[in-house]
């Protein structure tokens, strides 16, 4: 059983909708309000045309923009996540939803002739492509499926406060009877570090431990890598507030386009 297979059924419990992330996202959409970030400012608002979530989860944000854009497509490796996606979409949303279990390294082979007007890769997601070529594969085949005005929206841990830091575990998270720890090791010789999770349900006297690998990526790699994909406007902000990105903040948020 896969790592987010075995928890799917806390998911949405461990990791809520985020009323702060979706409100980020409306502005990046429709270049309104005082949290829109300063790189959309005298933009057109993003087409209504199409939408792509890259590594889906449970479907929050999809069930969140379903009724923004016409069509609406999210993509995750997780068959179980994907399980309770699916029951998210409202009636008669099957027709323009679409669901794939599918790994964010095959954007090329998915979508081979389709664009999108806005995608996003949130909830840490990024640092599973665990190779520097992998990772440079992701943001040109990104770059390739987004339409001339449209907008990639990103965000994962701050992986320069963590190495610079030393960090070894993360803030706790505690709901009702579900607990979920989160521990990292150092870097190996090949760059990566082992995510080391323990979810307890104290209720069912449950214990989920995994350990995968990640790479962690850093504000250099990050502005290289668009840039060299094609990306001309970019900024990074340490929340999903709009504030400017710090070395020290908990969070690398990223928007880019494409002019």
């Amino acid at each position: 059983m896969s790592f987010y297979t075995s928890i799917a059924p806390y998911y949405d419990l461990v990791f809520p909708f985020d009323e702060e992330t979706f409100s980020f996202l409306e502005s990046v959409i429709d270049v309104r309000g005082d949290r829109c970030p300063e790189v959309r400012k005298g933009c057109e608002p993003v087409s209504r045309h199409s939408y792509l979530d890259i590594g889906c989860g449970t479907g929050s944000m999809l069930s969140a923009f379903s009724d923004r854009f016409k069509h609406v497509v999210g993509i995750d490796l997780d068959s179980g996540l994907l399980e309770i996606a699916a029951k998210k979409l409202l009636p008669g949303e099957s027709g323009k939803v679409e669901l794939l279990e599918e790994s964010m390294e095959h954007l090329a082979h998915l979508f081979p002739e389709e664009e999108f007007s806005f995608i996003t890769c949130l909830g840490n997601t990024l640092p599973h492509l665990t190779t520097s070529e992998a990772f440079v594969r992701f943001f040109t085949e990104v770059s390739d499926i987004l339409e001339s005005d449209g907008v990639f929206v990103f965000q994962t841990l701050n992986y320069d406060r963590i190495l610079a830091e030393k960090t070894r575990s993360l803030p706790l998270l505690d709901r009702d009877t579900v607990t979920f720890e989160r521990y990292y090791t150092l870097p190996g010789d090949d760059g990566l570090i082992g995510f080391e999770t323990r979810l307890i349900d104290r209720k069912k006297d449950i214990t989920i431990e995994n350990t995968i690998p990640l790479r962690p990526l850093t504000q250099k790699m990050f502005m290289d890598t668009l840039q060299g994909a094609g990306f001309t406007r970019v900024s990074l902000y340490s929340d999903f507030e709009g504030n400017e990105w710090k070395p020290d903040a908990f969070l690398t948020v990223g928007v880019a386009m494409l002019r």
